[in-house]
């Protein structure tokens, strides 16, 4: 009995690095692309705040020896805008970066989010080179570029010796300091929007989608990739999501709350919002059916017109109607980006949460339970005032 169970420890401890090494091939990165009307200008240049307005992430491209980098993701609802500074002090003949893509499959150019499948002909890679050139790529049992159709624009720049100056992305992260390093810009069209006919090369995702993501950095007998894991090692892929900011009604610490009585104070919070950024804010009658692209009805009386987020995109509980005298129900918006229409999946939007449709409700009960506290209030104060006076 004792040699079985020391014959099973052992086994359990020799698969263990096996499982985790599995384990870890399915640990994913999830990316998300938040809404900005900021269009950068794609000149290999990260500066001028054209980036400042999204978040940074900190990675690593993994090879023979990790390269830190800073990645940049955001869109304005028709292009993926990423900014990529690679901390590589040397250049060489034949640097190369690369975006590959794990769309879904639909039978035919992909499109949707990702099937964690590399499907002939569905497949999506852009690709900039350090002489100013671009390839459009696709995949067909290989991935392969090509020099024609292109529907992206990108650049990618060595920077040499450039002090810290406000034009400089260095200068907006509050770095006092200067050193060589690569910078990339991509502007990538969702499906539609290239202006062109659909090909083999096209991203074919919307706001609406989830896709995979490989980043590369290539040279001659030398490949980097984020995350670990080269293009044909799907799984590895991170998570591309276009993810709307949330917002919902809560009570003054921040615990959500749908239901308010008469001349109660209604607060909201959120998340998901680019950092110190203020926003149009709408509180209006209950809509029963939002639909993509219709017009955001009129303000509620007495509520507030804007909403600011903090330096990590959240709105912390914030009085956005102050004694509010109307009964009802009520939806919460935050238009996005601005344009006085709800369109779904950029802008954010709290309903559905109370009686049937909506995002908040006075009820009619609350009135009643308002005018009979102010009735025990004022009943209180007239009797302390009588026992004074005897």
């Amino acid at each position: 009995m004792k040699k079985i169970i020391i014959m099973l420890v052992l086994s359990t401890l020799l698969t263990l690095p096996l499982l985790c090494e599995n384990a870890s091939a399915l640990v994913l990165t999830e990316l998300t692309a938040k809404f900005s009307d900021i269009h950068p200008t794609i000149d290999g240049f990260l500066g001028n705040a054209e980036w400042n307005d999204t978040k940074k992430y900190n990675i690593t491209l993994v090879g023979d020896t990790d390269i830190e980098a800073w990645l940049y993701i955001k869109h304005n609802g028709t292009n993926i805008h990423i900014g990529l500074l690679v901390w590589e002090i040397y250049t060489h003949a034949t640097d190369e970066f690369i975006l590959a893509f794990d769309e879904g499959d639909d039978g035919g150019r992909g499109s949707g989010s990702r099937d964690y499948t590399l499907i002939p002909l569905q497949e999506d890679l852009k690709a900039c080179y350090s002489s100013y050139q671009l390839r459009d790529g696709y995949y067909n049992g290989s991935w392969y570029a090509k020099a024609d159709e292109i529907d992206f624009d990108a650049n990618c720049t060595h920077e040499i010796d450039h002090g810290p100056l406000p034009s400089e992305i260095e200068y907006w992260e509050g770095l006092g300091w200067a050193d060589d390093h690569w910078e990339c810009e991509f502007s990538i069209p969702f499906v539609g929007n290239d202006a062109g006919t659909s090909d083999v090369s096209d991203l074919s995702c919307s706001v609406t989608d989830i896709v995979g993501i490989k980043i590369q950095y290539f040279y001659t007998g030398a490949n980097f990739y984020f995350p670990s894991g080269d293009k044909t090692q799907v799984n590895t892929y991170a998570y591309l999501r276009f993810s709307p900011p949330i917002v919902e009604s809560c009570s003054g610490t921040g615990e959500q709350k749908n239901s308010f009585n008469l001349y109660e104070d209604v607060h909201v919070n959120g998340s998901g919002f680019l950092p110190n950024a203020t926003y149009d804010f709408y509180v209006v009658s209950d809509v029963e059916t939002w639909t993509d692209g219709m017009p955001i009805p009129a303000r509620e009386a007495g509520t507030e017109t804007m909403i600011t987020s903090d330096a990590d995109g959240n709105v912390l509980p914030v009085a956005i109607w102050n004694d509010p005298s109307t009964e009802g129900a009520y939806d919460i918006v935050v238009d996005v980006n601005g344009n006085g229409n709800y369109d779904k999946d950029i802008d954010a939007l709290d309903n559905d949460d109370v009686e049937v449709t909506a995002g908040f409700v006075i009820p009619e009960l609350s009135s009643l339970i308002a005018l009979l506290a102010l009735m025990l209030t004022a009943f209180a104060a007239f009797v302390t005032g009588k026992k004074r006076l005897l």
